[in-house]
């Protein structure tokens, strides 16, 4: 239980900077996009049952199961379309694209939570827009990659509104575990069908090993179950705002580990730039118009 919303905001950005690592780790992975995803959702329900083990915490099911395990599958879309993007262009496009979530977030909390929309969030909206065209027109050849890590972030602004409606009246071990449990089930149903259900994990590369146990108990199993329970504290909007961050911490790494492979045009960085400080401004203008909690109506109450 978070004591403080300092102690939870530095517990965020702890869990952005290990996020900010996903996107690497993904890219260093030698799996395709789904398989990817398969392995490390099902290294991450391992992880939580053994935290939840450990610590004692039932995870037996609730009146939110069918939400869990619905939002499971808006999680598992936000994956597979964000390794897809990276195996598409570059880790760096990803993680920039990624990181619009936040004026998503802003424009889907007013339908969620009853609201209205503020002038300046659409300017703002209108501006990351026009820096997601500039980049999309300088980097022509990862242009599929864009569309599809820009759709990965509205994905992720979805299911962090919900869980923190979720939070608010649930565990978030049990809440990250039935969310992962559906994402697993759903898309291990569709590549058994297919016949392309990933190799066991001790028969991968040792690289892969290494690189699938990290992202999955690491990057999902701690930061995410630590990611919802920060959202008792703070707001979904504070949550997606901080985790933009995220992006700066790939790029910096990635640039570090491939260098010339990940370089952008100098256009690109200024679209990057000019996204991250509307986002920045976003939360500025917004001080003190909100609160630590979430205080409107139970947008799931009727679900």
């Amino acid at each position: 239980m978070l004591h403080s919303r300092r102690n939870a905001l530095l517990l965020l950005h702890g869990i952005v900077l290990i996020w900010g690592f996903t996107g690497i780790l993904g890219k260093l992975i030698q799996q395709e996009a789904l398989q990817l995803v398969y392995t490390r959702t099902a290294i991450a329900l391992v992880g939580l049952v053994a935290g939840a083990l450990w610590m004692r915490r039932s995870l037996a099911p609730n009146g939110d199961l069918k939400v869990h395990l619905l939002t499971g599958l808006i999680i598992l879309a936000h994956w597979i379309t964000f390794y897809g993007a990276i195996k598409m262009s570059t880790a760096s496009i990803a993680a920039a694209c990624l990181s619009t979530s936040t004026v998503f977030t802003a424009l889907m909390e007013p339908f969620w939570f009853k609201r209205r929309i503020r002038a300046y969030e659409v300017v703002l909206g209108l501006v990351v827009v026009g820096a997601l065209l500039l980049i999309f027109g300088l980097e022509v050849k990862h242009r599929w990659g864009i569309a599809v890590a820009t759709l990965s972030a509205l994905l992720s602004a979805w299911f962090n509104v919900i869980n923190g409606v979720l939070v608010k009246r649930d565990d978030a071990l049990r809440i990250g575990f039935y969310e992962l449990l559906g994402a697993l089930v759903a898309l291990g149903i569709y590549l058994f069908a297919l016949g392309e259900l990933p190799p066991p994990l001790w028969a991968m590369p040792t690289s892969d090993i290494v690189y699938q146990l990290l992202l999955g108990l690491v990057c999902t199993s701690f930061a995410f179950v630590a990611g919802i329970a920060v959202m008792r504290q703070l707001s979904p909007f504070t949550v997606m705002l901080t985790v933009n961050l995220e992006p700066v911490y790939t790029i910096l790494v990635a640039l570090l580990i491939w260098g010339a492979e990940e370089k952008l045009t100098v256009g690109s960085y200024l679209g990057i730039a000019l996204i991250l400080g509307c986002l920045f401004l976003n939360g500025w203008l917004q001080r003190g118009k909100r609160t630590d909690e979430v205080t409107e109506p139970d947008p799931l109450a009727q679900v």
